[in-house]
């Protein structure tokens, strides 16, 4: 009895090895013929090669005379001085920059006036609109829209100085509107109140002195110490050595007493920044690169490399020229910047997924149904797991030694596609096999 019994579990582990031996033929046969694999989805990527160091903001605004800065613009102790033009605003010779009163309450009086003026000025537009049947709802309902748009990107980019005037352009044009649709509105009431006020100021501000520029270039209200620091000259002649910044951060800012602003005689301006020169390889001189001052809400400001100091203690100071001057560059100094050295488009393909061909050729293989097929790319940027390529495209040389795009090796090659599928794990994978 005990015989049997062993001679028929005996026979069912023969059986088992038998099928599993079996099973295995034929699964290496199948794995032979067809692979298994495991894929990914290919996407089109923006890599950024970005240096973060610090900055220092050189501009023309030191012109001595008699041992002073003639560029730096001072006032009477007694005096309260109001700017009439913005800042980085162009001016010339004598053009009136500000207005000095002899007290603050005259000079509140004077902005209280420009201010009740543009609101009369406004009221009048509103009152002089005629045919208001004629107007289009359509372009005034586009208006309302861009109102609200640049409101939220005003919030967005931090430029809170534009969000009222934002606000003033929404409620003029609902105003409009609702005049355009039937509402009737009365603003001769408004415009009294408003000359009222005026003529009730206006004696306040008889007693005014107009400051003239003392030369040609570009006003800016505020005076930070540090426009003696270093030379335009020198920057502008090259005339720069490593470790500038850093140098240039340790000086303590001039003590500008009674400075109401100055003027910036160029436009052009440079930056200073010390770069380590592990960072550096893809920095020289004329390439356009795009600088971020991200504490100051300001993204992306081409500039150009101008000039490279030698090495010193593995560290370049490197000269930015910027040829853009408005009310938030006239100000920079000592700041945090960002600095975009290159920019690499293509699709971003995970190290997992690169092959050669026979031919040598990087590439991938694509699951085009289920089928893999090989398909040639030309990388551009190297990532830490990734790279980002292009599609391959191949060229010959001519008999007069031109660079020839071959258009029928070319046109035998698959292009890649944005959200193919790409092979980055698999068994027995190659060009034109079946894939499980």
């Amino acid at each position: 009895m005990k015989s049997d019994k062993g001679k028929k579990c005996a026979a069912v582990i023969l059986i088992f090895v038998a099928v599993t031996l079996v099973l295995y033929v034929v699964q290496s046969f199948y794995f032979d013929k067809s692979g298994i694999a495991e894929t990914e989805y290919v996407l089109n990527s923006v890599e950024m090669d970005i240096i973060e160091v610090d900055g220092f903001a050189i501009r023309d605004e030191y012109l001595e005379e008699n041992g002073a800065n003639k560029l730096i613009l001072y006032k009477d102790d007694n005096k309260v001085y109001v700017p009439v033009i913005g800042d980085s605003e162009g001016v010339a010779v004598k053009d009136t920059i500000a207005i000095a009163f002899s007290s603050t309450e005259q000079a509140d009086a004077y902005l209280k006036i420009n201010e009740l003026n543009e609101r009369k000025n406004e009221l009048t537009d509103l009152k002089n609109l005629e045919e208001m049947s004629k107007v289009s709802l359509t372009y005034l309902n586009s208006q309302i829209y861009k109102n609200v748009q640049d409101y939220v990107s005003y919030i967005s980019n931090g430029d809170f100085k534009s969000i009222n005037n934002s606000i003033d352009d929404f409620c003029n044009g609902i105003t409009s509107k609702q005049i355009a649709t039937g509402y009737n509105y009365d603003f001769s009431g408004l415009i009294a109140e408003c000359e009222e006020d005026i003529s009730g100021l206006e004696p306040l501000v008889k007693e005014k002195q107009y400051i003239l520029s003392p030369c040609a270039g570009y006003f800016v209200s505020s005076v930070d110490g540090y426009e003696h620091t270093v030379s335009y000259g020198d920057i502008k002649a090259g005339n720069i050595n490593p470790h500038a910044v850093s140098d240039l951060y340790s000086e303590v800012p001039a003590v500008e007493k009674n400075a109401y602003g100055k003027i910036i005689t160029q436009h052009v301006w440079y930056l200073l920044t010390d770069i380590p020169i592990e960072k550096a390889s893809d920095i020289r001189e004329g390439k356009t690169v795009y600088v971020s001052f991200s504490e100051r809400g300001i993204s992306e400001i081409p500039m150009s490399v101008y000039d490279i100091s030698d090495v010193s203690n593995g560290i370049i100071t490197v000269t930015l020229k910027c040829k853009y001057l408005n009310e938030e560059l006239a100000v920079l100094r000592k700041e945090k910047v960002q600095i975009t050295i290159s920019e690499h488009k293509g699709f971003k393909i995970s190290n997992n997924a690169l092959v050669k061909n026979a031919e040598g050729l990087d590439g991938v293989y694509v699951l085009s149904g289920n089928i893999a097929q090989f398909t040639p790319i030309n990388i551009v940027y190297y990532g830490t797991d990734y790279v980002i390529a292009h599609n391959y495209e191949a060229y010959y040389t001519d008999e007069d030694g031109n660079l020839v795009y071959d258009e029928e090796k070319n046109s035998s090659y698959r292009k890649l596609k944005a959200y193919d599928s790409i092979i980055v794990k698999g068994t027995n994978i190659e060009d034109g096999k079946v894939i499980d």
